[in-house]
């Protein structure tokens, strides 16, 4: 089966938690030969903490989101504190066709791996660097996470109940690093085109909190037409009503409901048995339910109350009304929708066994993306990698084992000789 790069494209990944990652596992999706990076004592933070279980769980490898950002690749370890550890990276960069990383600004620099570095050794080298808030400015050197780069961006003060007391929430633990890693894929592509027409490699740096911004634009346009500050919506929408999250019958039962235009809400109100509201003058336009918004959604849950959500979204979606229910984790594995387009996929992976993984979204039926490869284990391919890529000797990678340079085994585990 052909895939996009068919292996003849090398990422070398020493990038860390997701955003950087989630670019390695993308191209990992296209055929690429993803070479990921770590150290037996820093490796990958996704991976979670030795102090999560017993060593010989082996509680490193069982961390799911690190199984999942970086599905496909093949692992390698380095001590990149020592002269060897650098000596056998810039080696693998003067094979590799992209470098992925997303340290704080100046640690690259202070490795030796600065851009010009790097470039030197492998002119045809397209680097990418993801830091959280770019690599100049006042900010430059503040270390970021998904949440603070949320926060950063405008997303979390936009964040709120509509009726609340002002608390702002975050939109998800770490929506910035998907957003800067699809980014990050987009201009890597571009830059490989250009390398097409160049011939040279380039730097591409990816500032995360200003990939996000554009996520509320809609904010910042009002702001700048109205001098207000804009206020917290919850789940509705500017200028739409009904447009929320509605409770149904049961426990913990709710769909997502959102109407546009008036023959919408006509419909909704048809299907829900609730005629005498399209016409009551507190809702009969759009303008008038979004004035009455609170007793529209009071009226609204009271007719929704007794009924199941599966009742709901067919009633609704029956008469072109856009609705969704709000599905658990379990619910989505379940969805007859997902399941019928056959979306996750099974993968076996040494230390936690197989289990359901998110699969490819974009289908290329000439060149299908592959999202089926496990994730590798810390240090699991260095053999492979150290030997074929850089023709080293059994004896050699030996030895880089018995001094620590690489390892397969976290370094705080290992018993003292």
């Amino acid at each position: 089966m052909n895939t996009i790069f068919d292996g003849n494209l090398r990422v070398l990944d020493i990038s860390m938690g997701w955003a950087g990652p989630l670019v390695g596992q993308m191209f990992a999706e296209m055929g690429a030969d993803v070479v990921k990076v770590e150290d037996t004592h820093h490796f990958d933070w996704w991976r979670g903490s030795l102090s999560m279980a017993p060593p010989e769980m082996q509680p490193i490898e069982r961390a799911a989101v690190f199984n999942t950002a970086n599905r496909g690749k093949r692992g390698v370890t380095l001590d990149l504190a020592s002269a060897r550890g650098i000596e056998i990276l810039k080696r693998l960069i003067e094979v590799s066709d992209i470098l992925v990383e997303n340290f704080s600004p100046g640690v690259m620099v202070r490795l030796g791996l600065g851009y010009d570095s790097v470039s030197a050794i492998n002119p045809r080298l397209i680097m990418i660097s993801m830091p959280s808030f770019g690599s100049d400015g006042p900010e430059c050197n503040a270390r970021g996470y998904g949440n603070t780069v949320e926060a950063m961006a405008g997303v979390t003060g936009l964040t709120g109940y509509h009726d609340g007391d002002g608390q702002r929430y975050t939109l998800s633990n770490a929506l910035g690093d998907p957003v800067g890693g699809l980014h990050g894929v987009f201009a890597l592509m571009v830059a490989l085109r250009e390398r097409v027409r160049t011939g040279r490699g380039q730097l591409i740096e990816l500032a995360q909190v200003e990939s996000l911004i554009p996520f509320v634009a809609d904010a910042m346009l009002d702001y700048q037409f109205t001098g207000k500050v804009p206020a917290t919506r919850g789940n509705r929408h500017r200028d739409h009503a009904p447009h929320g999250i509605y409770r149904c019958a049961g426990d913990d039962n709710w769909i997502a409901i959102a109407c546009e235009t008036d023959d919408q809400w006509r419909r909704l109100a048809s299907a829900l048995s609730v005629e005498r509201l399209a016409d009551d003058p507190r809702f009969n336009s759009e303008s008038a339910r979004k004035a009455n918004e609170d007793a529209l959604d009071a009226e609204l849950s009271r007719a929704l109350a007794p009924l199941s959500a599966d009742d709901c979204g067919t009633r609704l979606r029956d008469a072109g009304v856009l609705v969704a229910p709000v599905n658990p984790a379990a619910a989505v594995i379940a969805d007859p929708q997902i399941q019928s387009r056959e979306y996750f996929v099974a993968i076996d992976r040494a230390v936690v066994g197989t289990h359901l993984y998110p699969g490819a979204v974009a289908r290329l039926p000439d060149t299908p993306l592959r999202a089926d490869a496990p994730a590798p284990l810390l240090g699991e391919h260095n053999r492979q990698v150290f030997g074929e890529i850089l023709g080293m000797s059994d004896d050699d990678i030996a030895e880089l084992e018995r001094t620590g340079v690489i390892g397969s085994s976290p370094r705080q585990h290992r018993v003292a000789k």
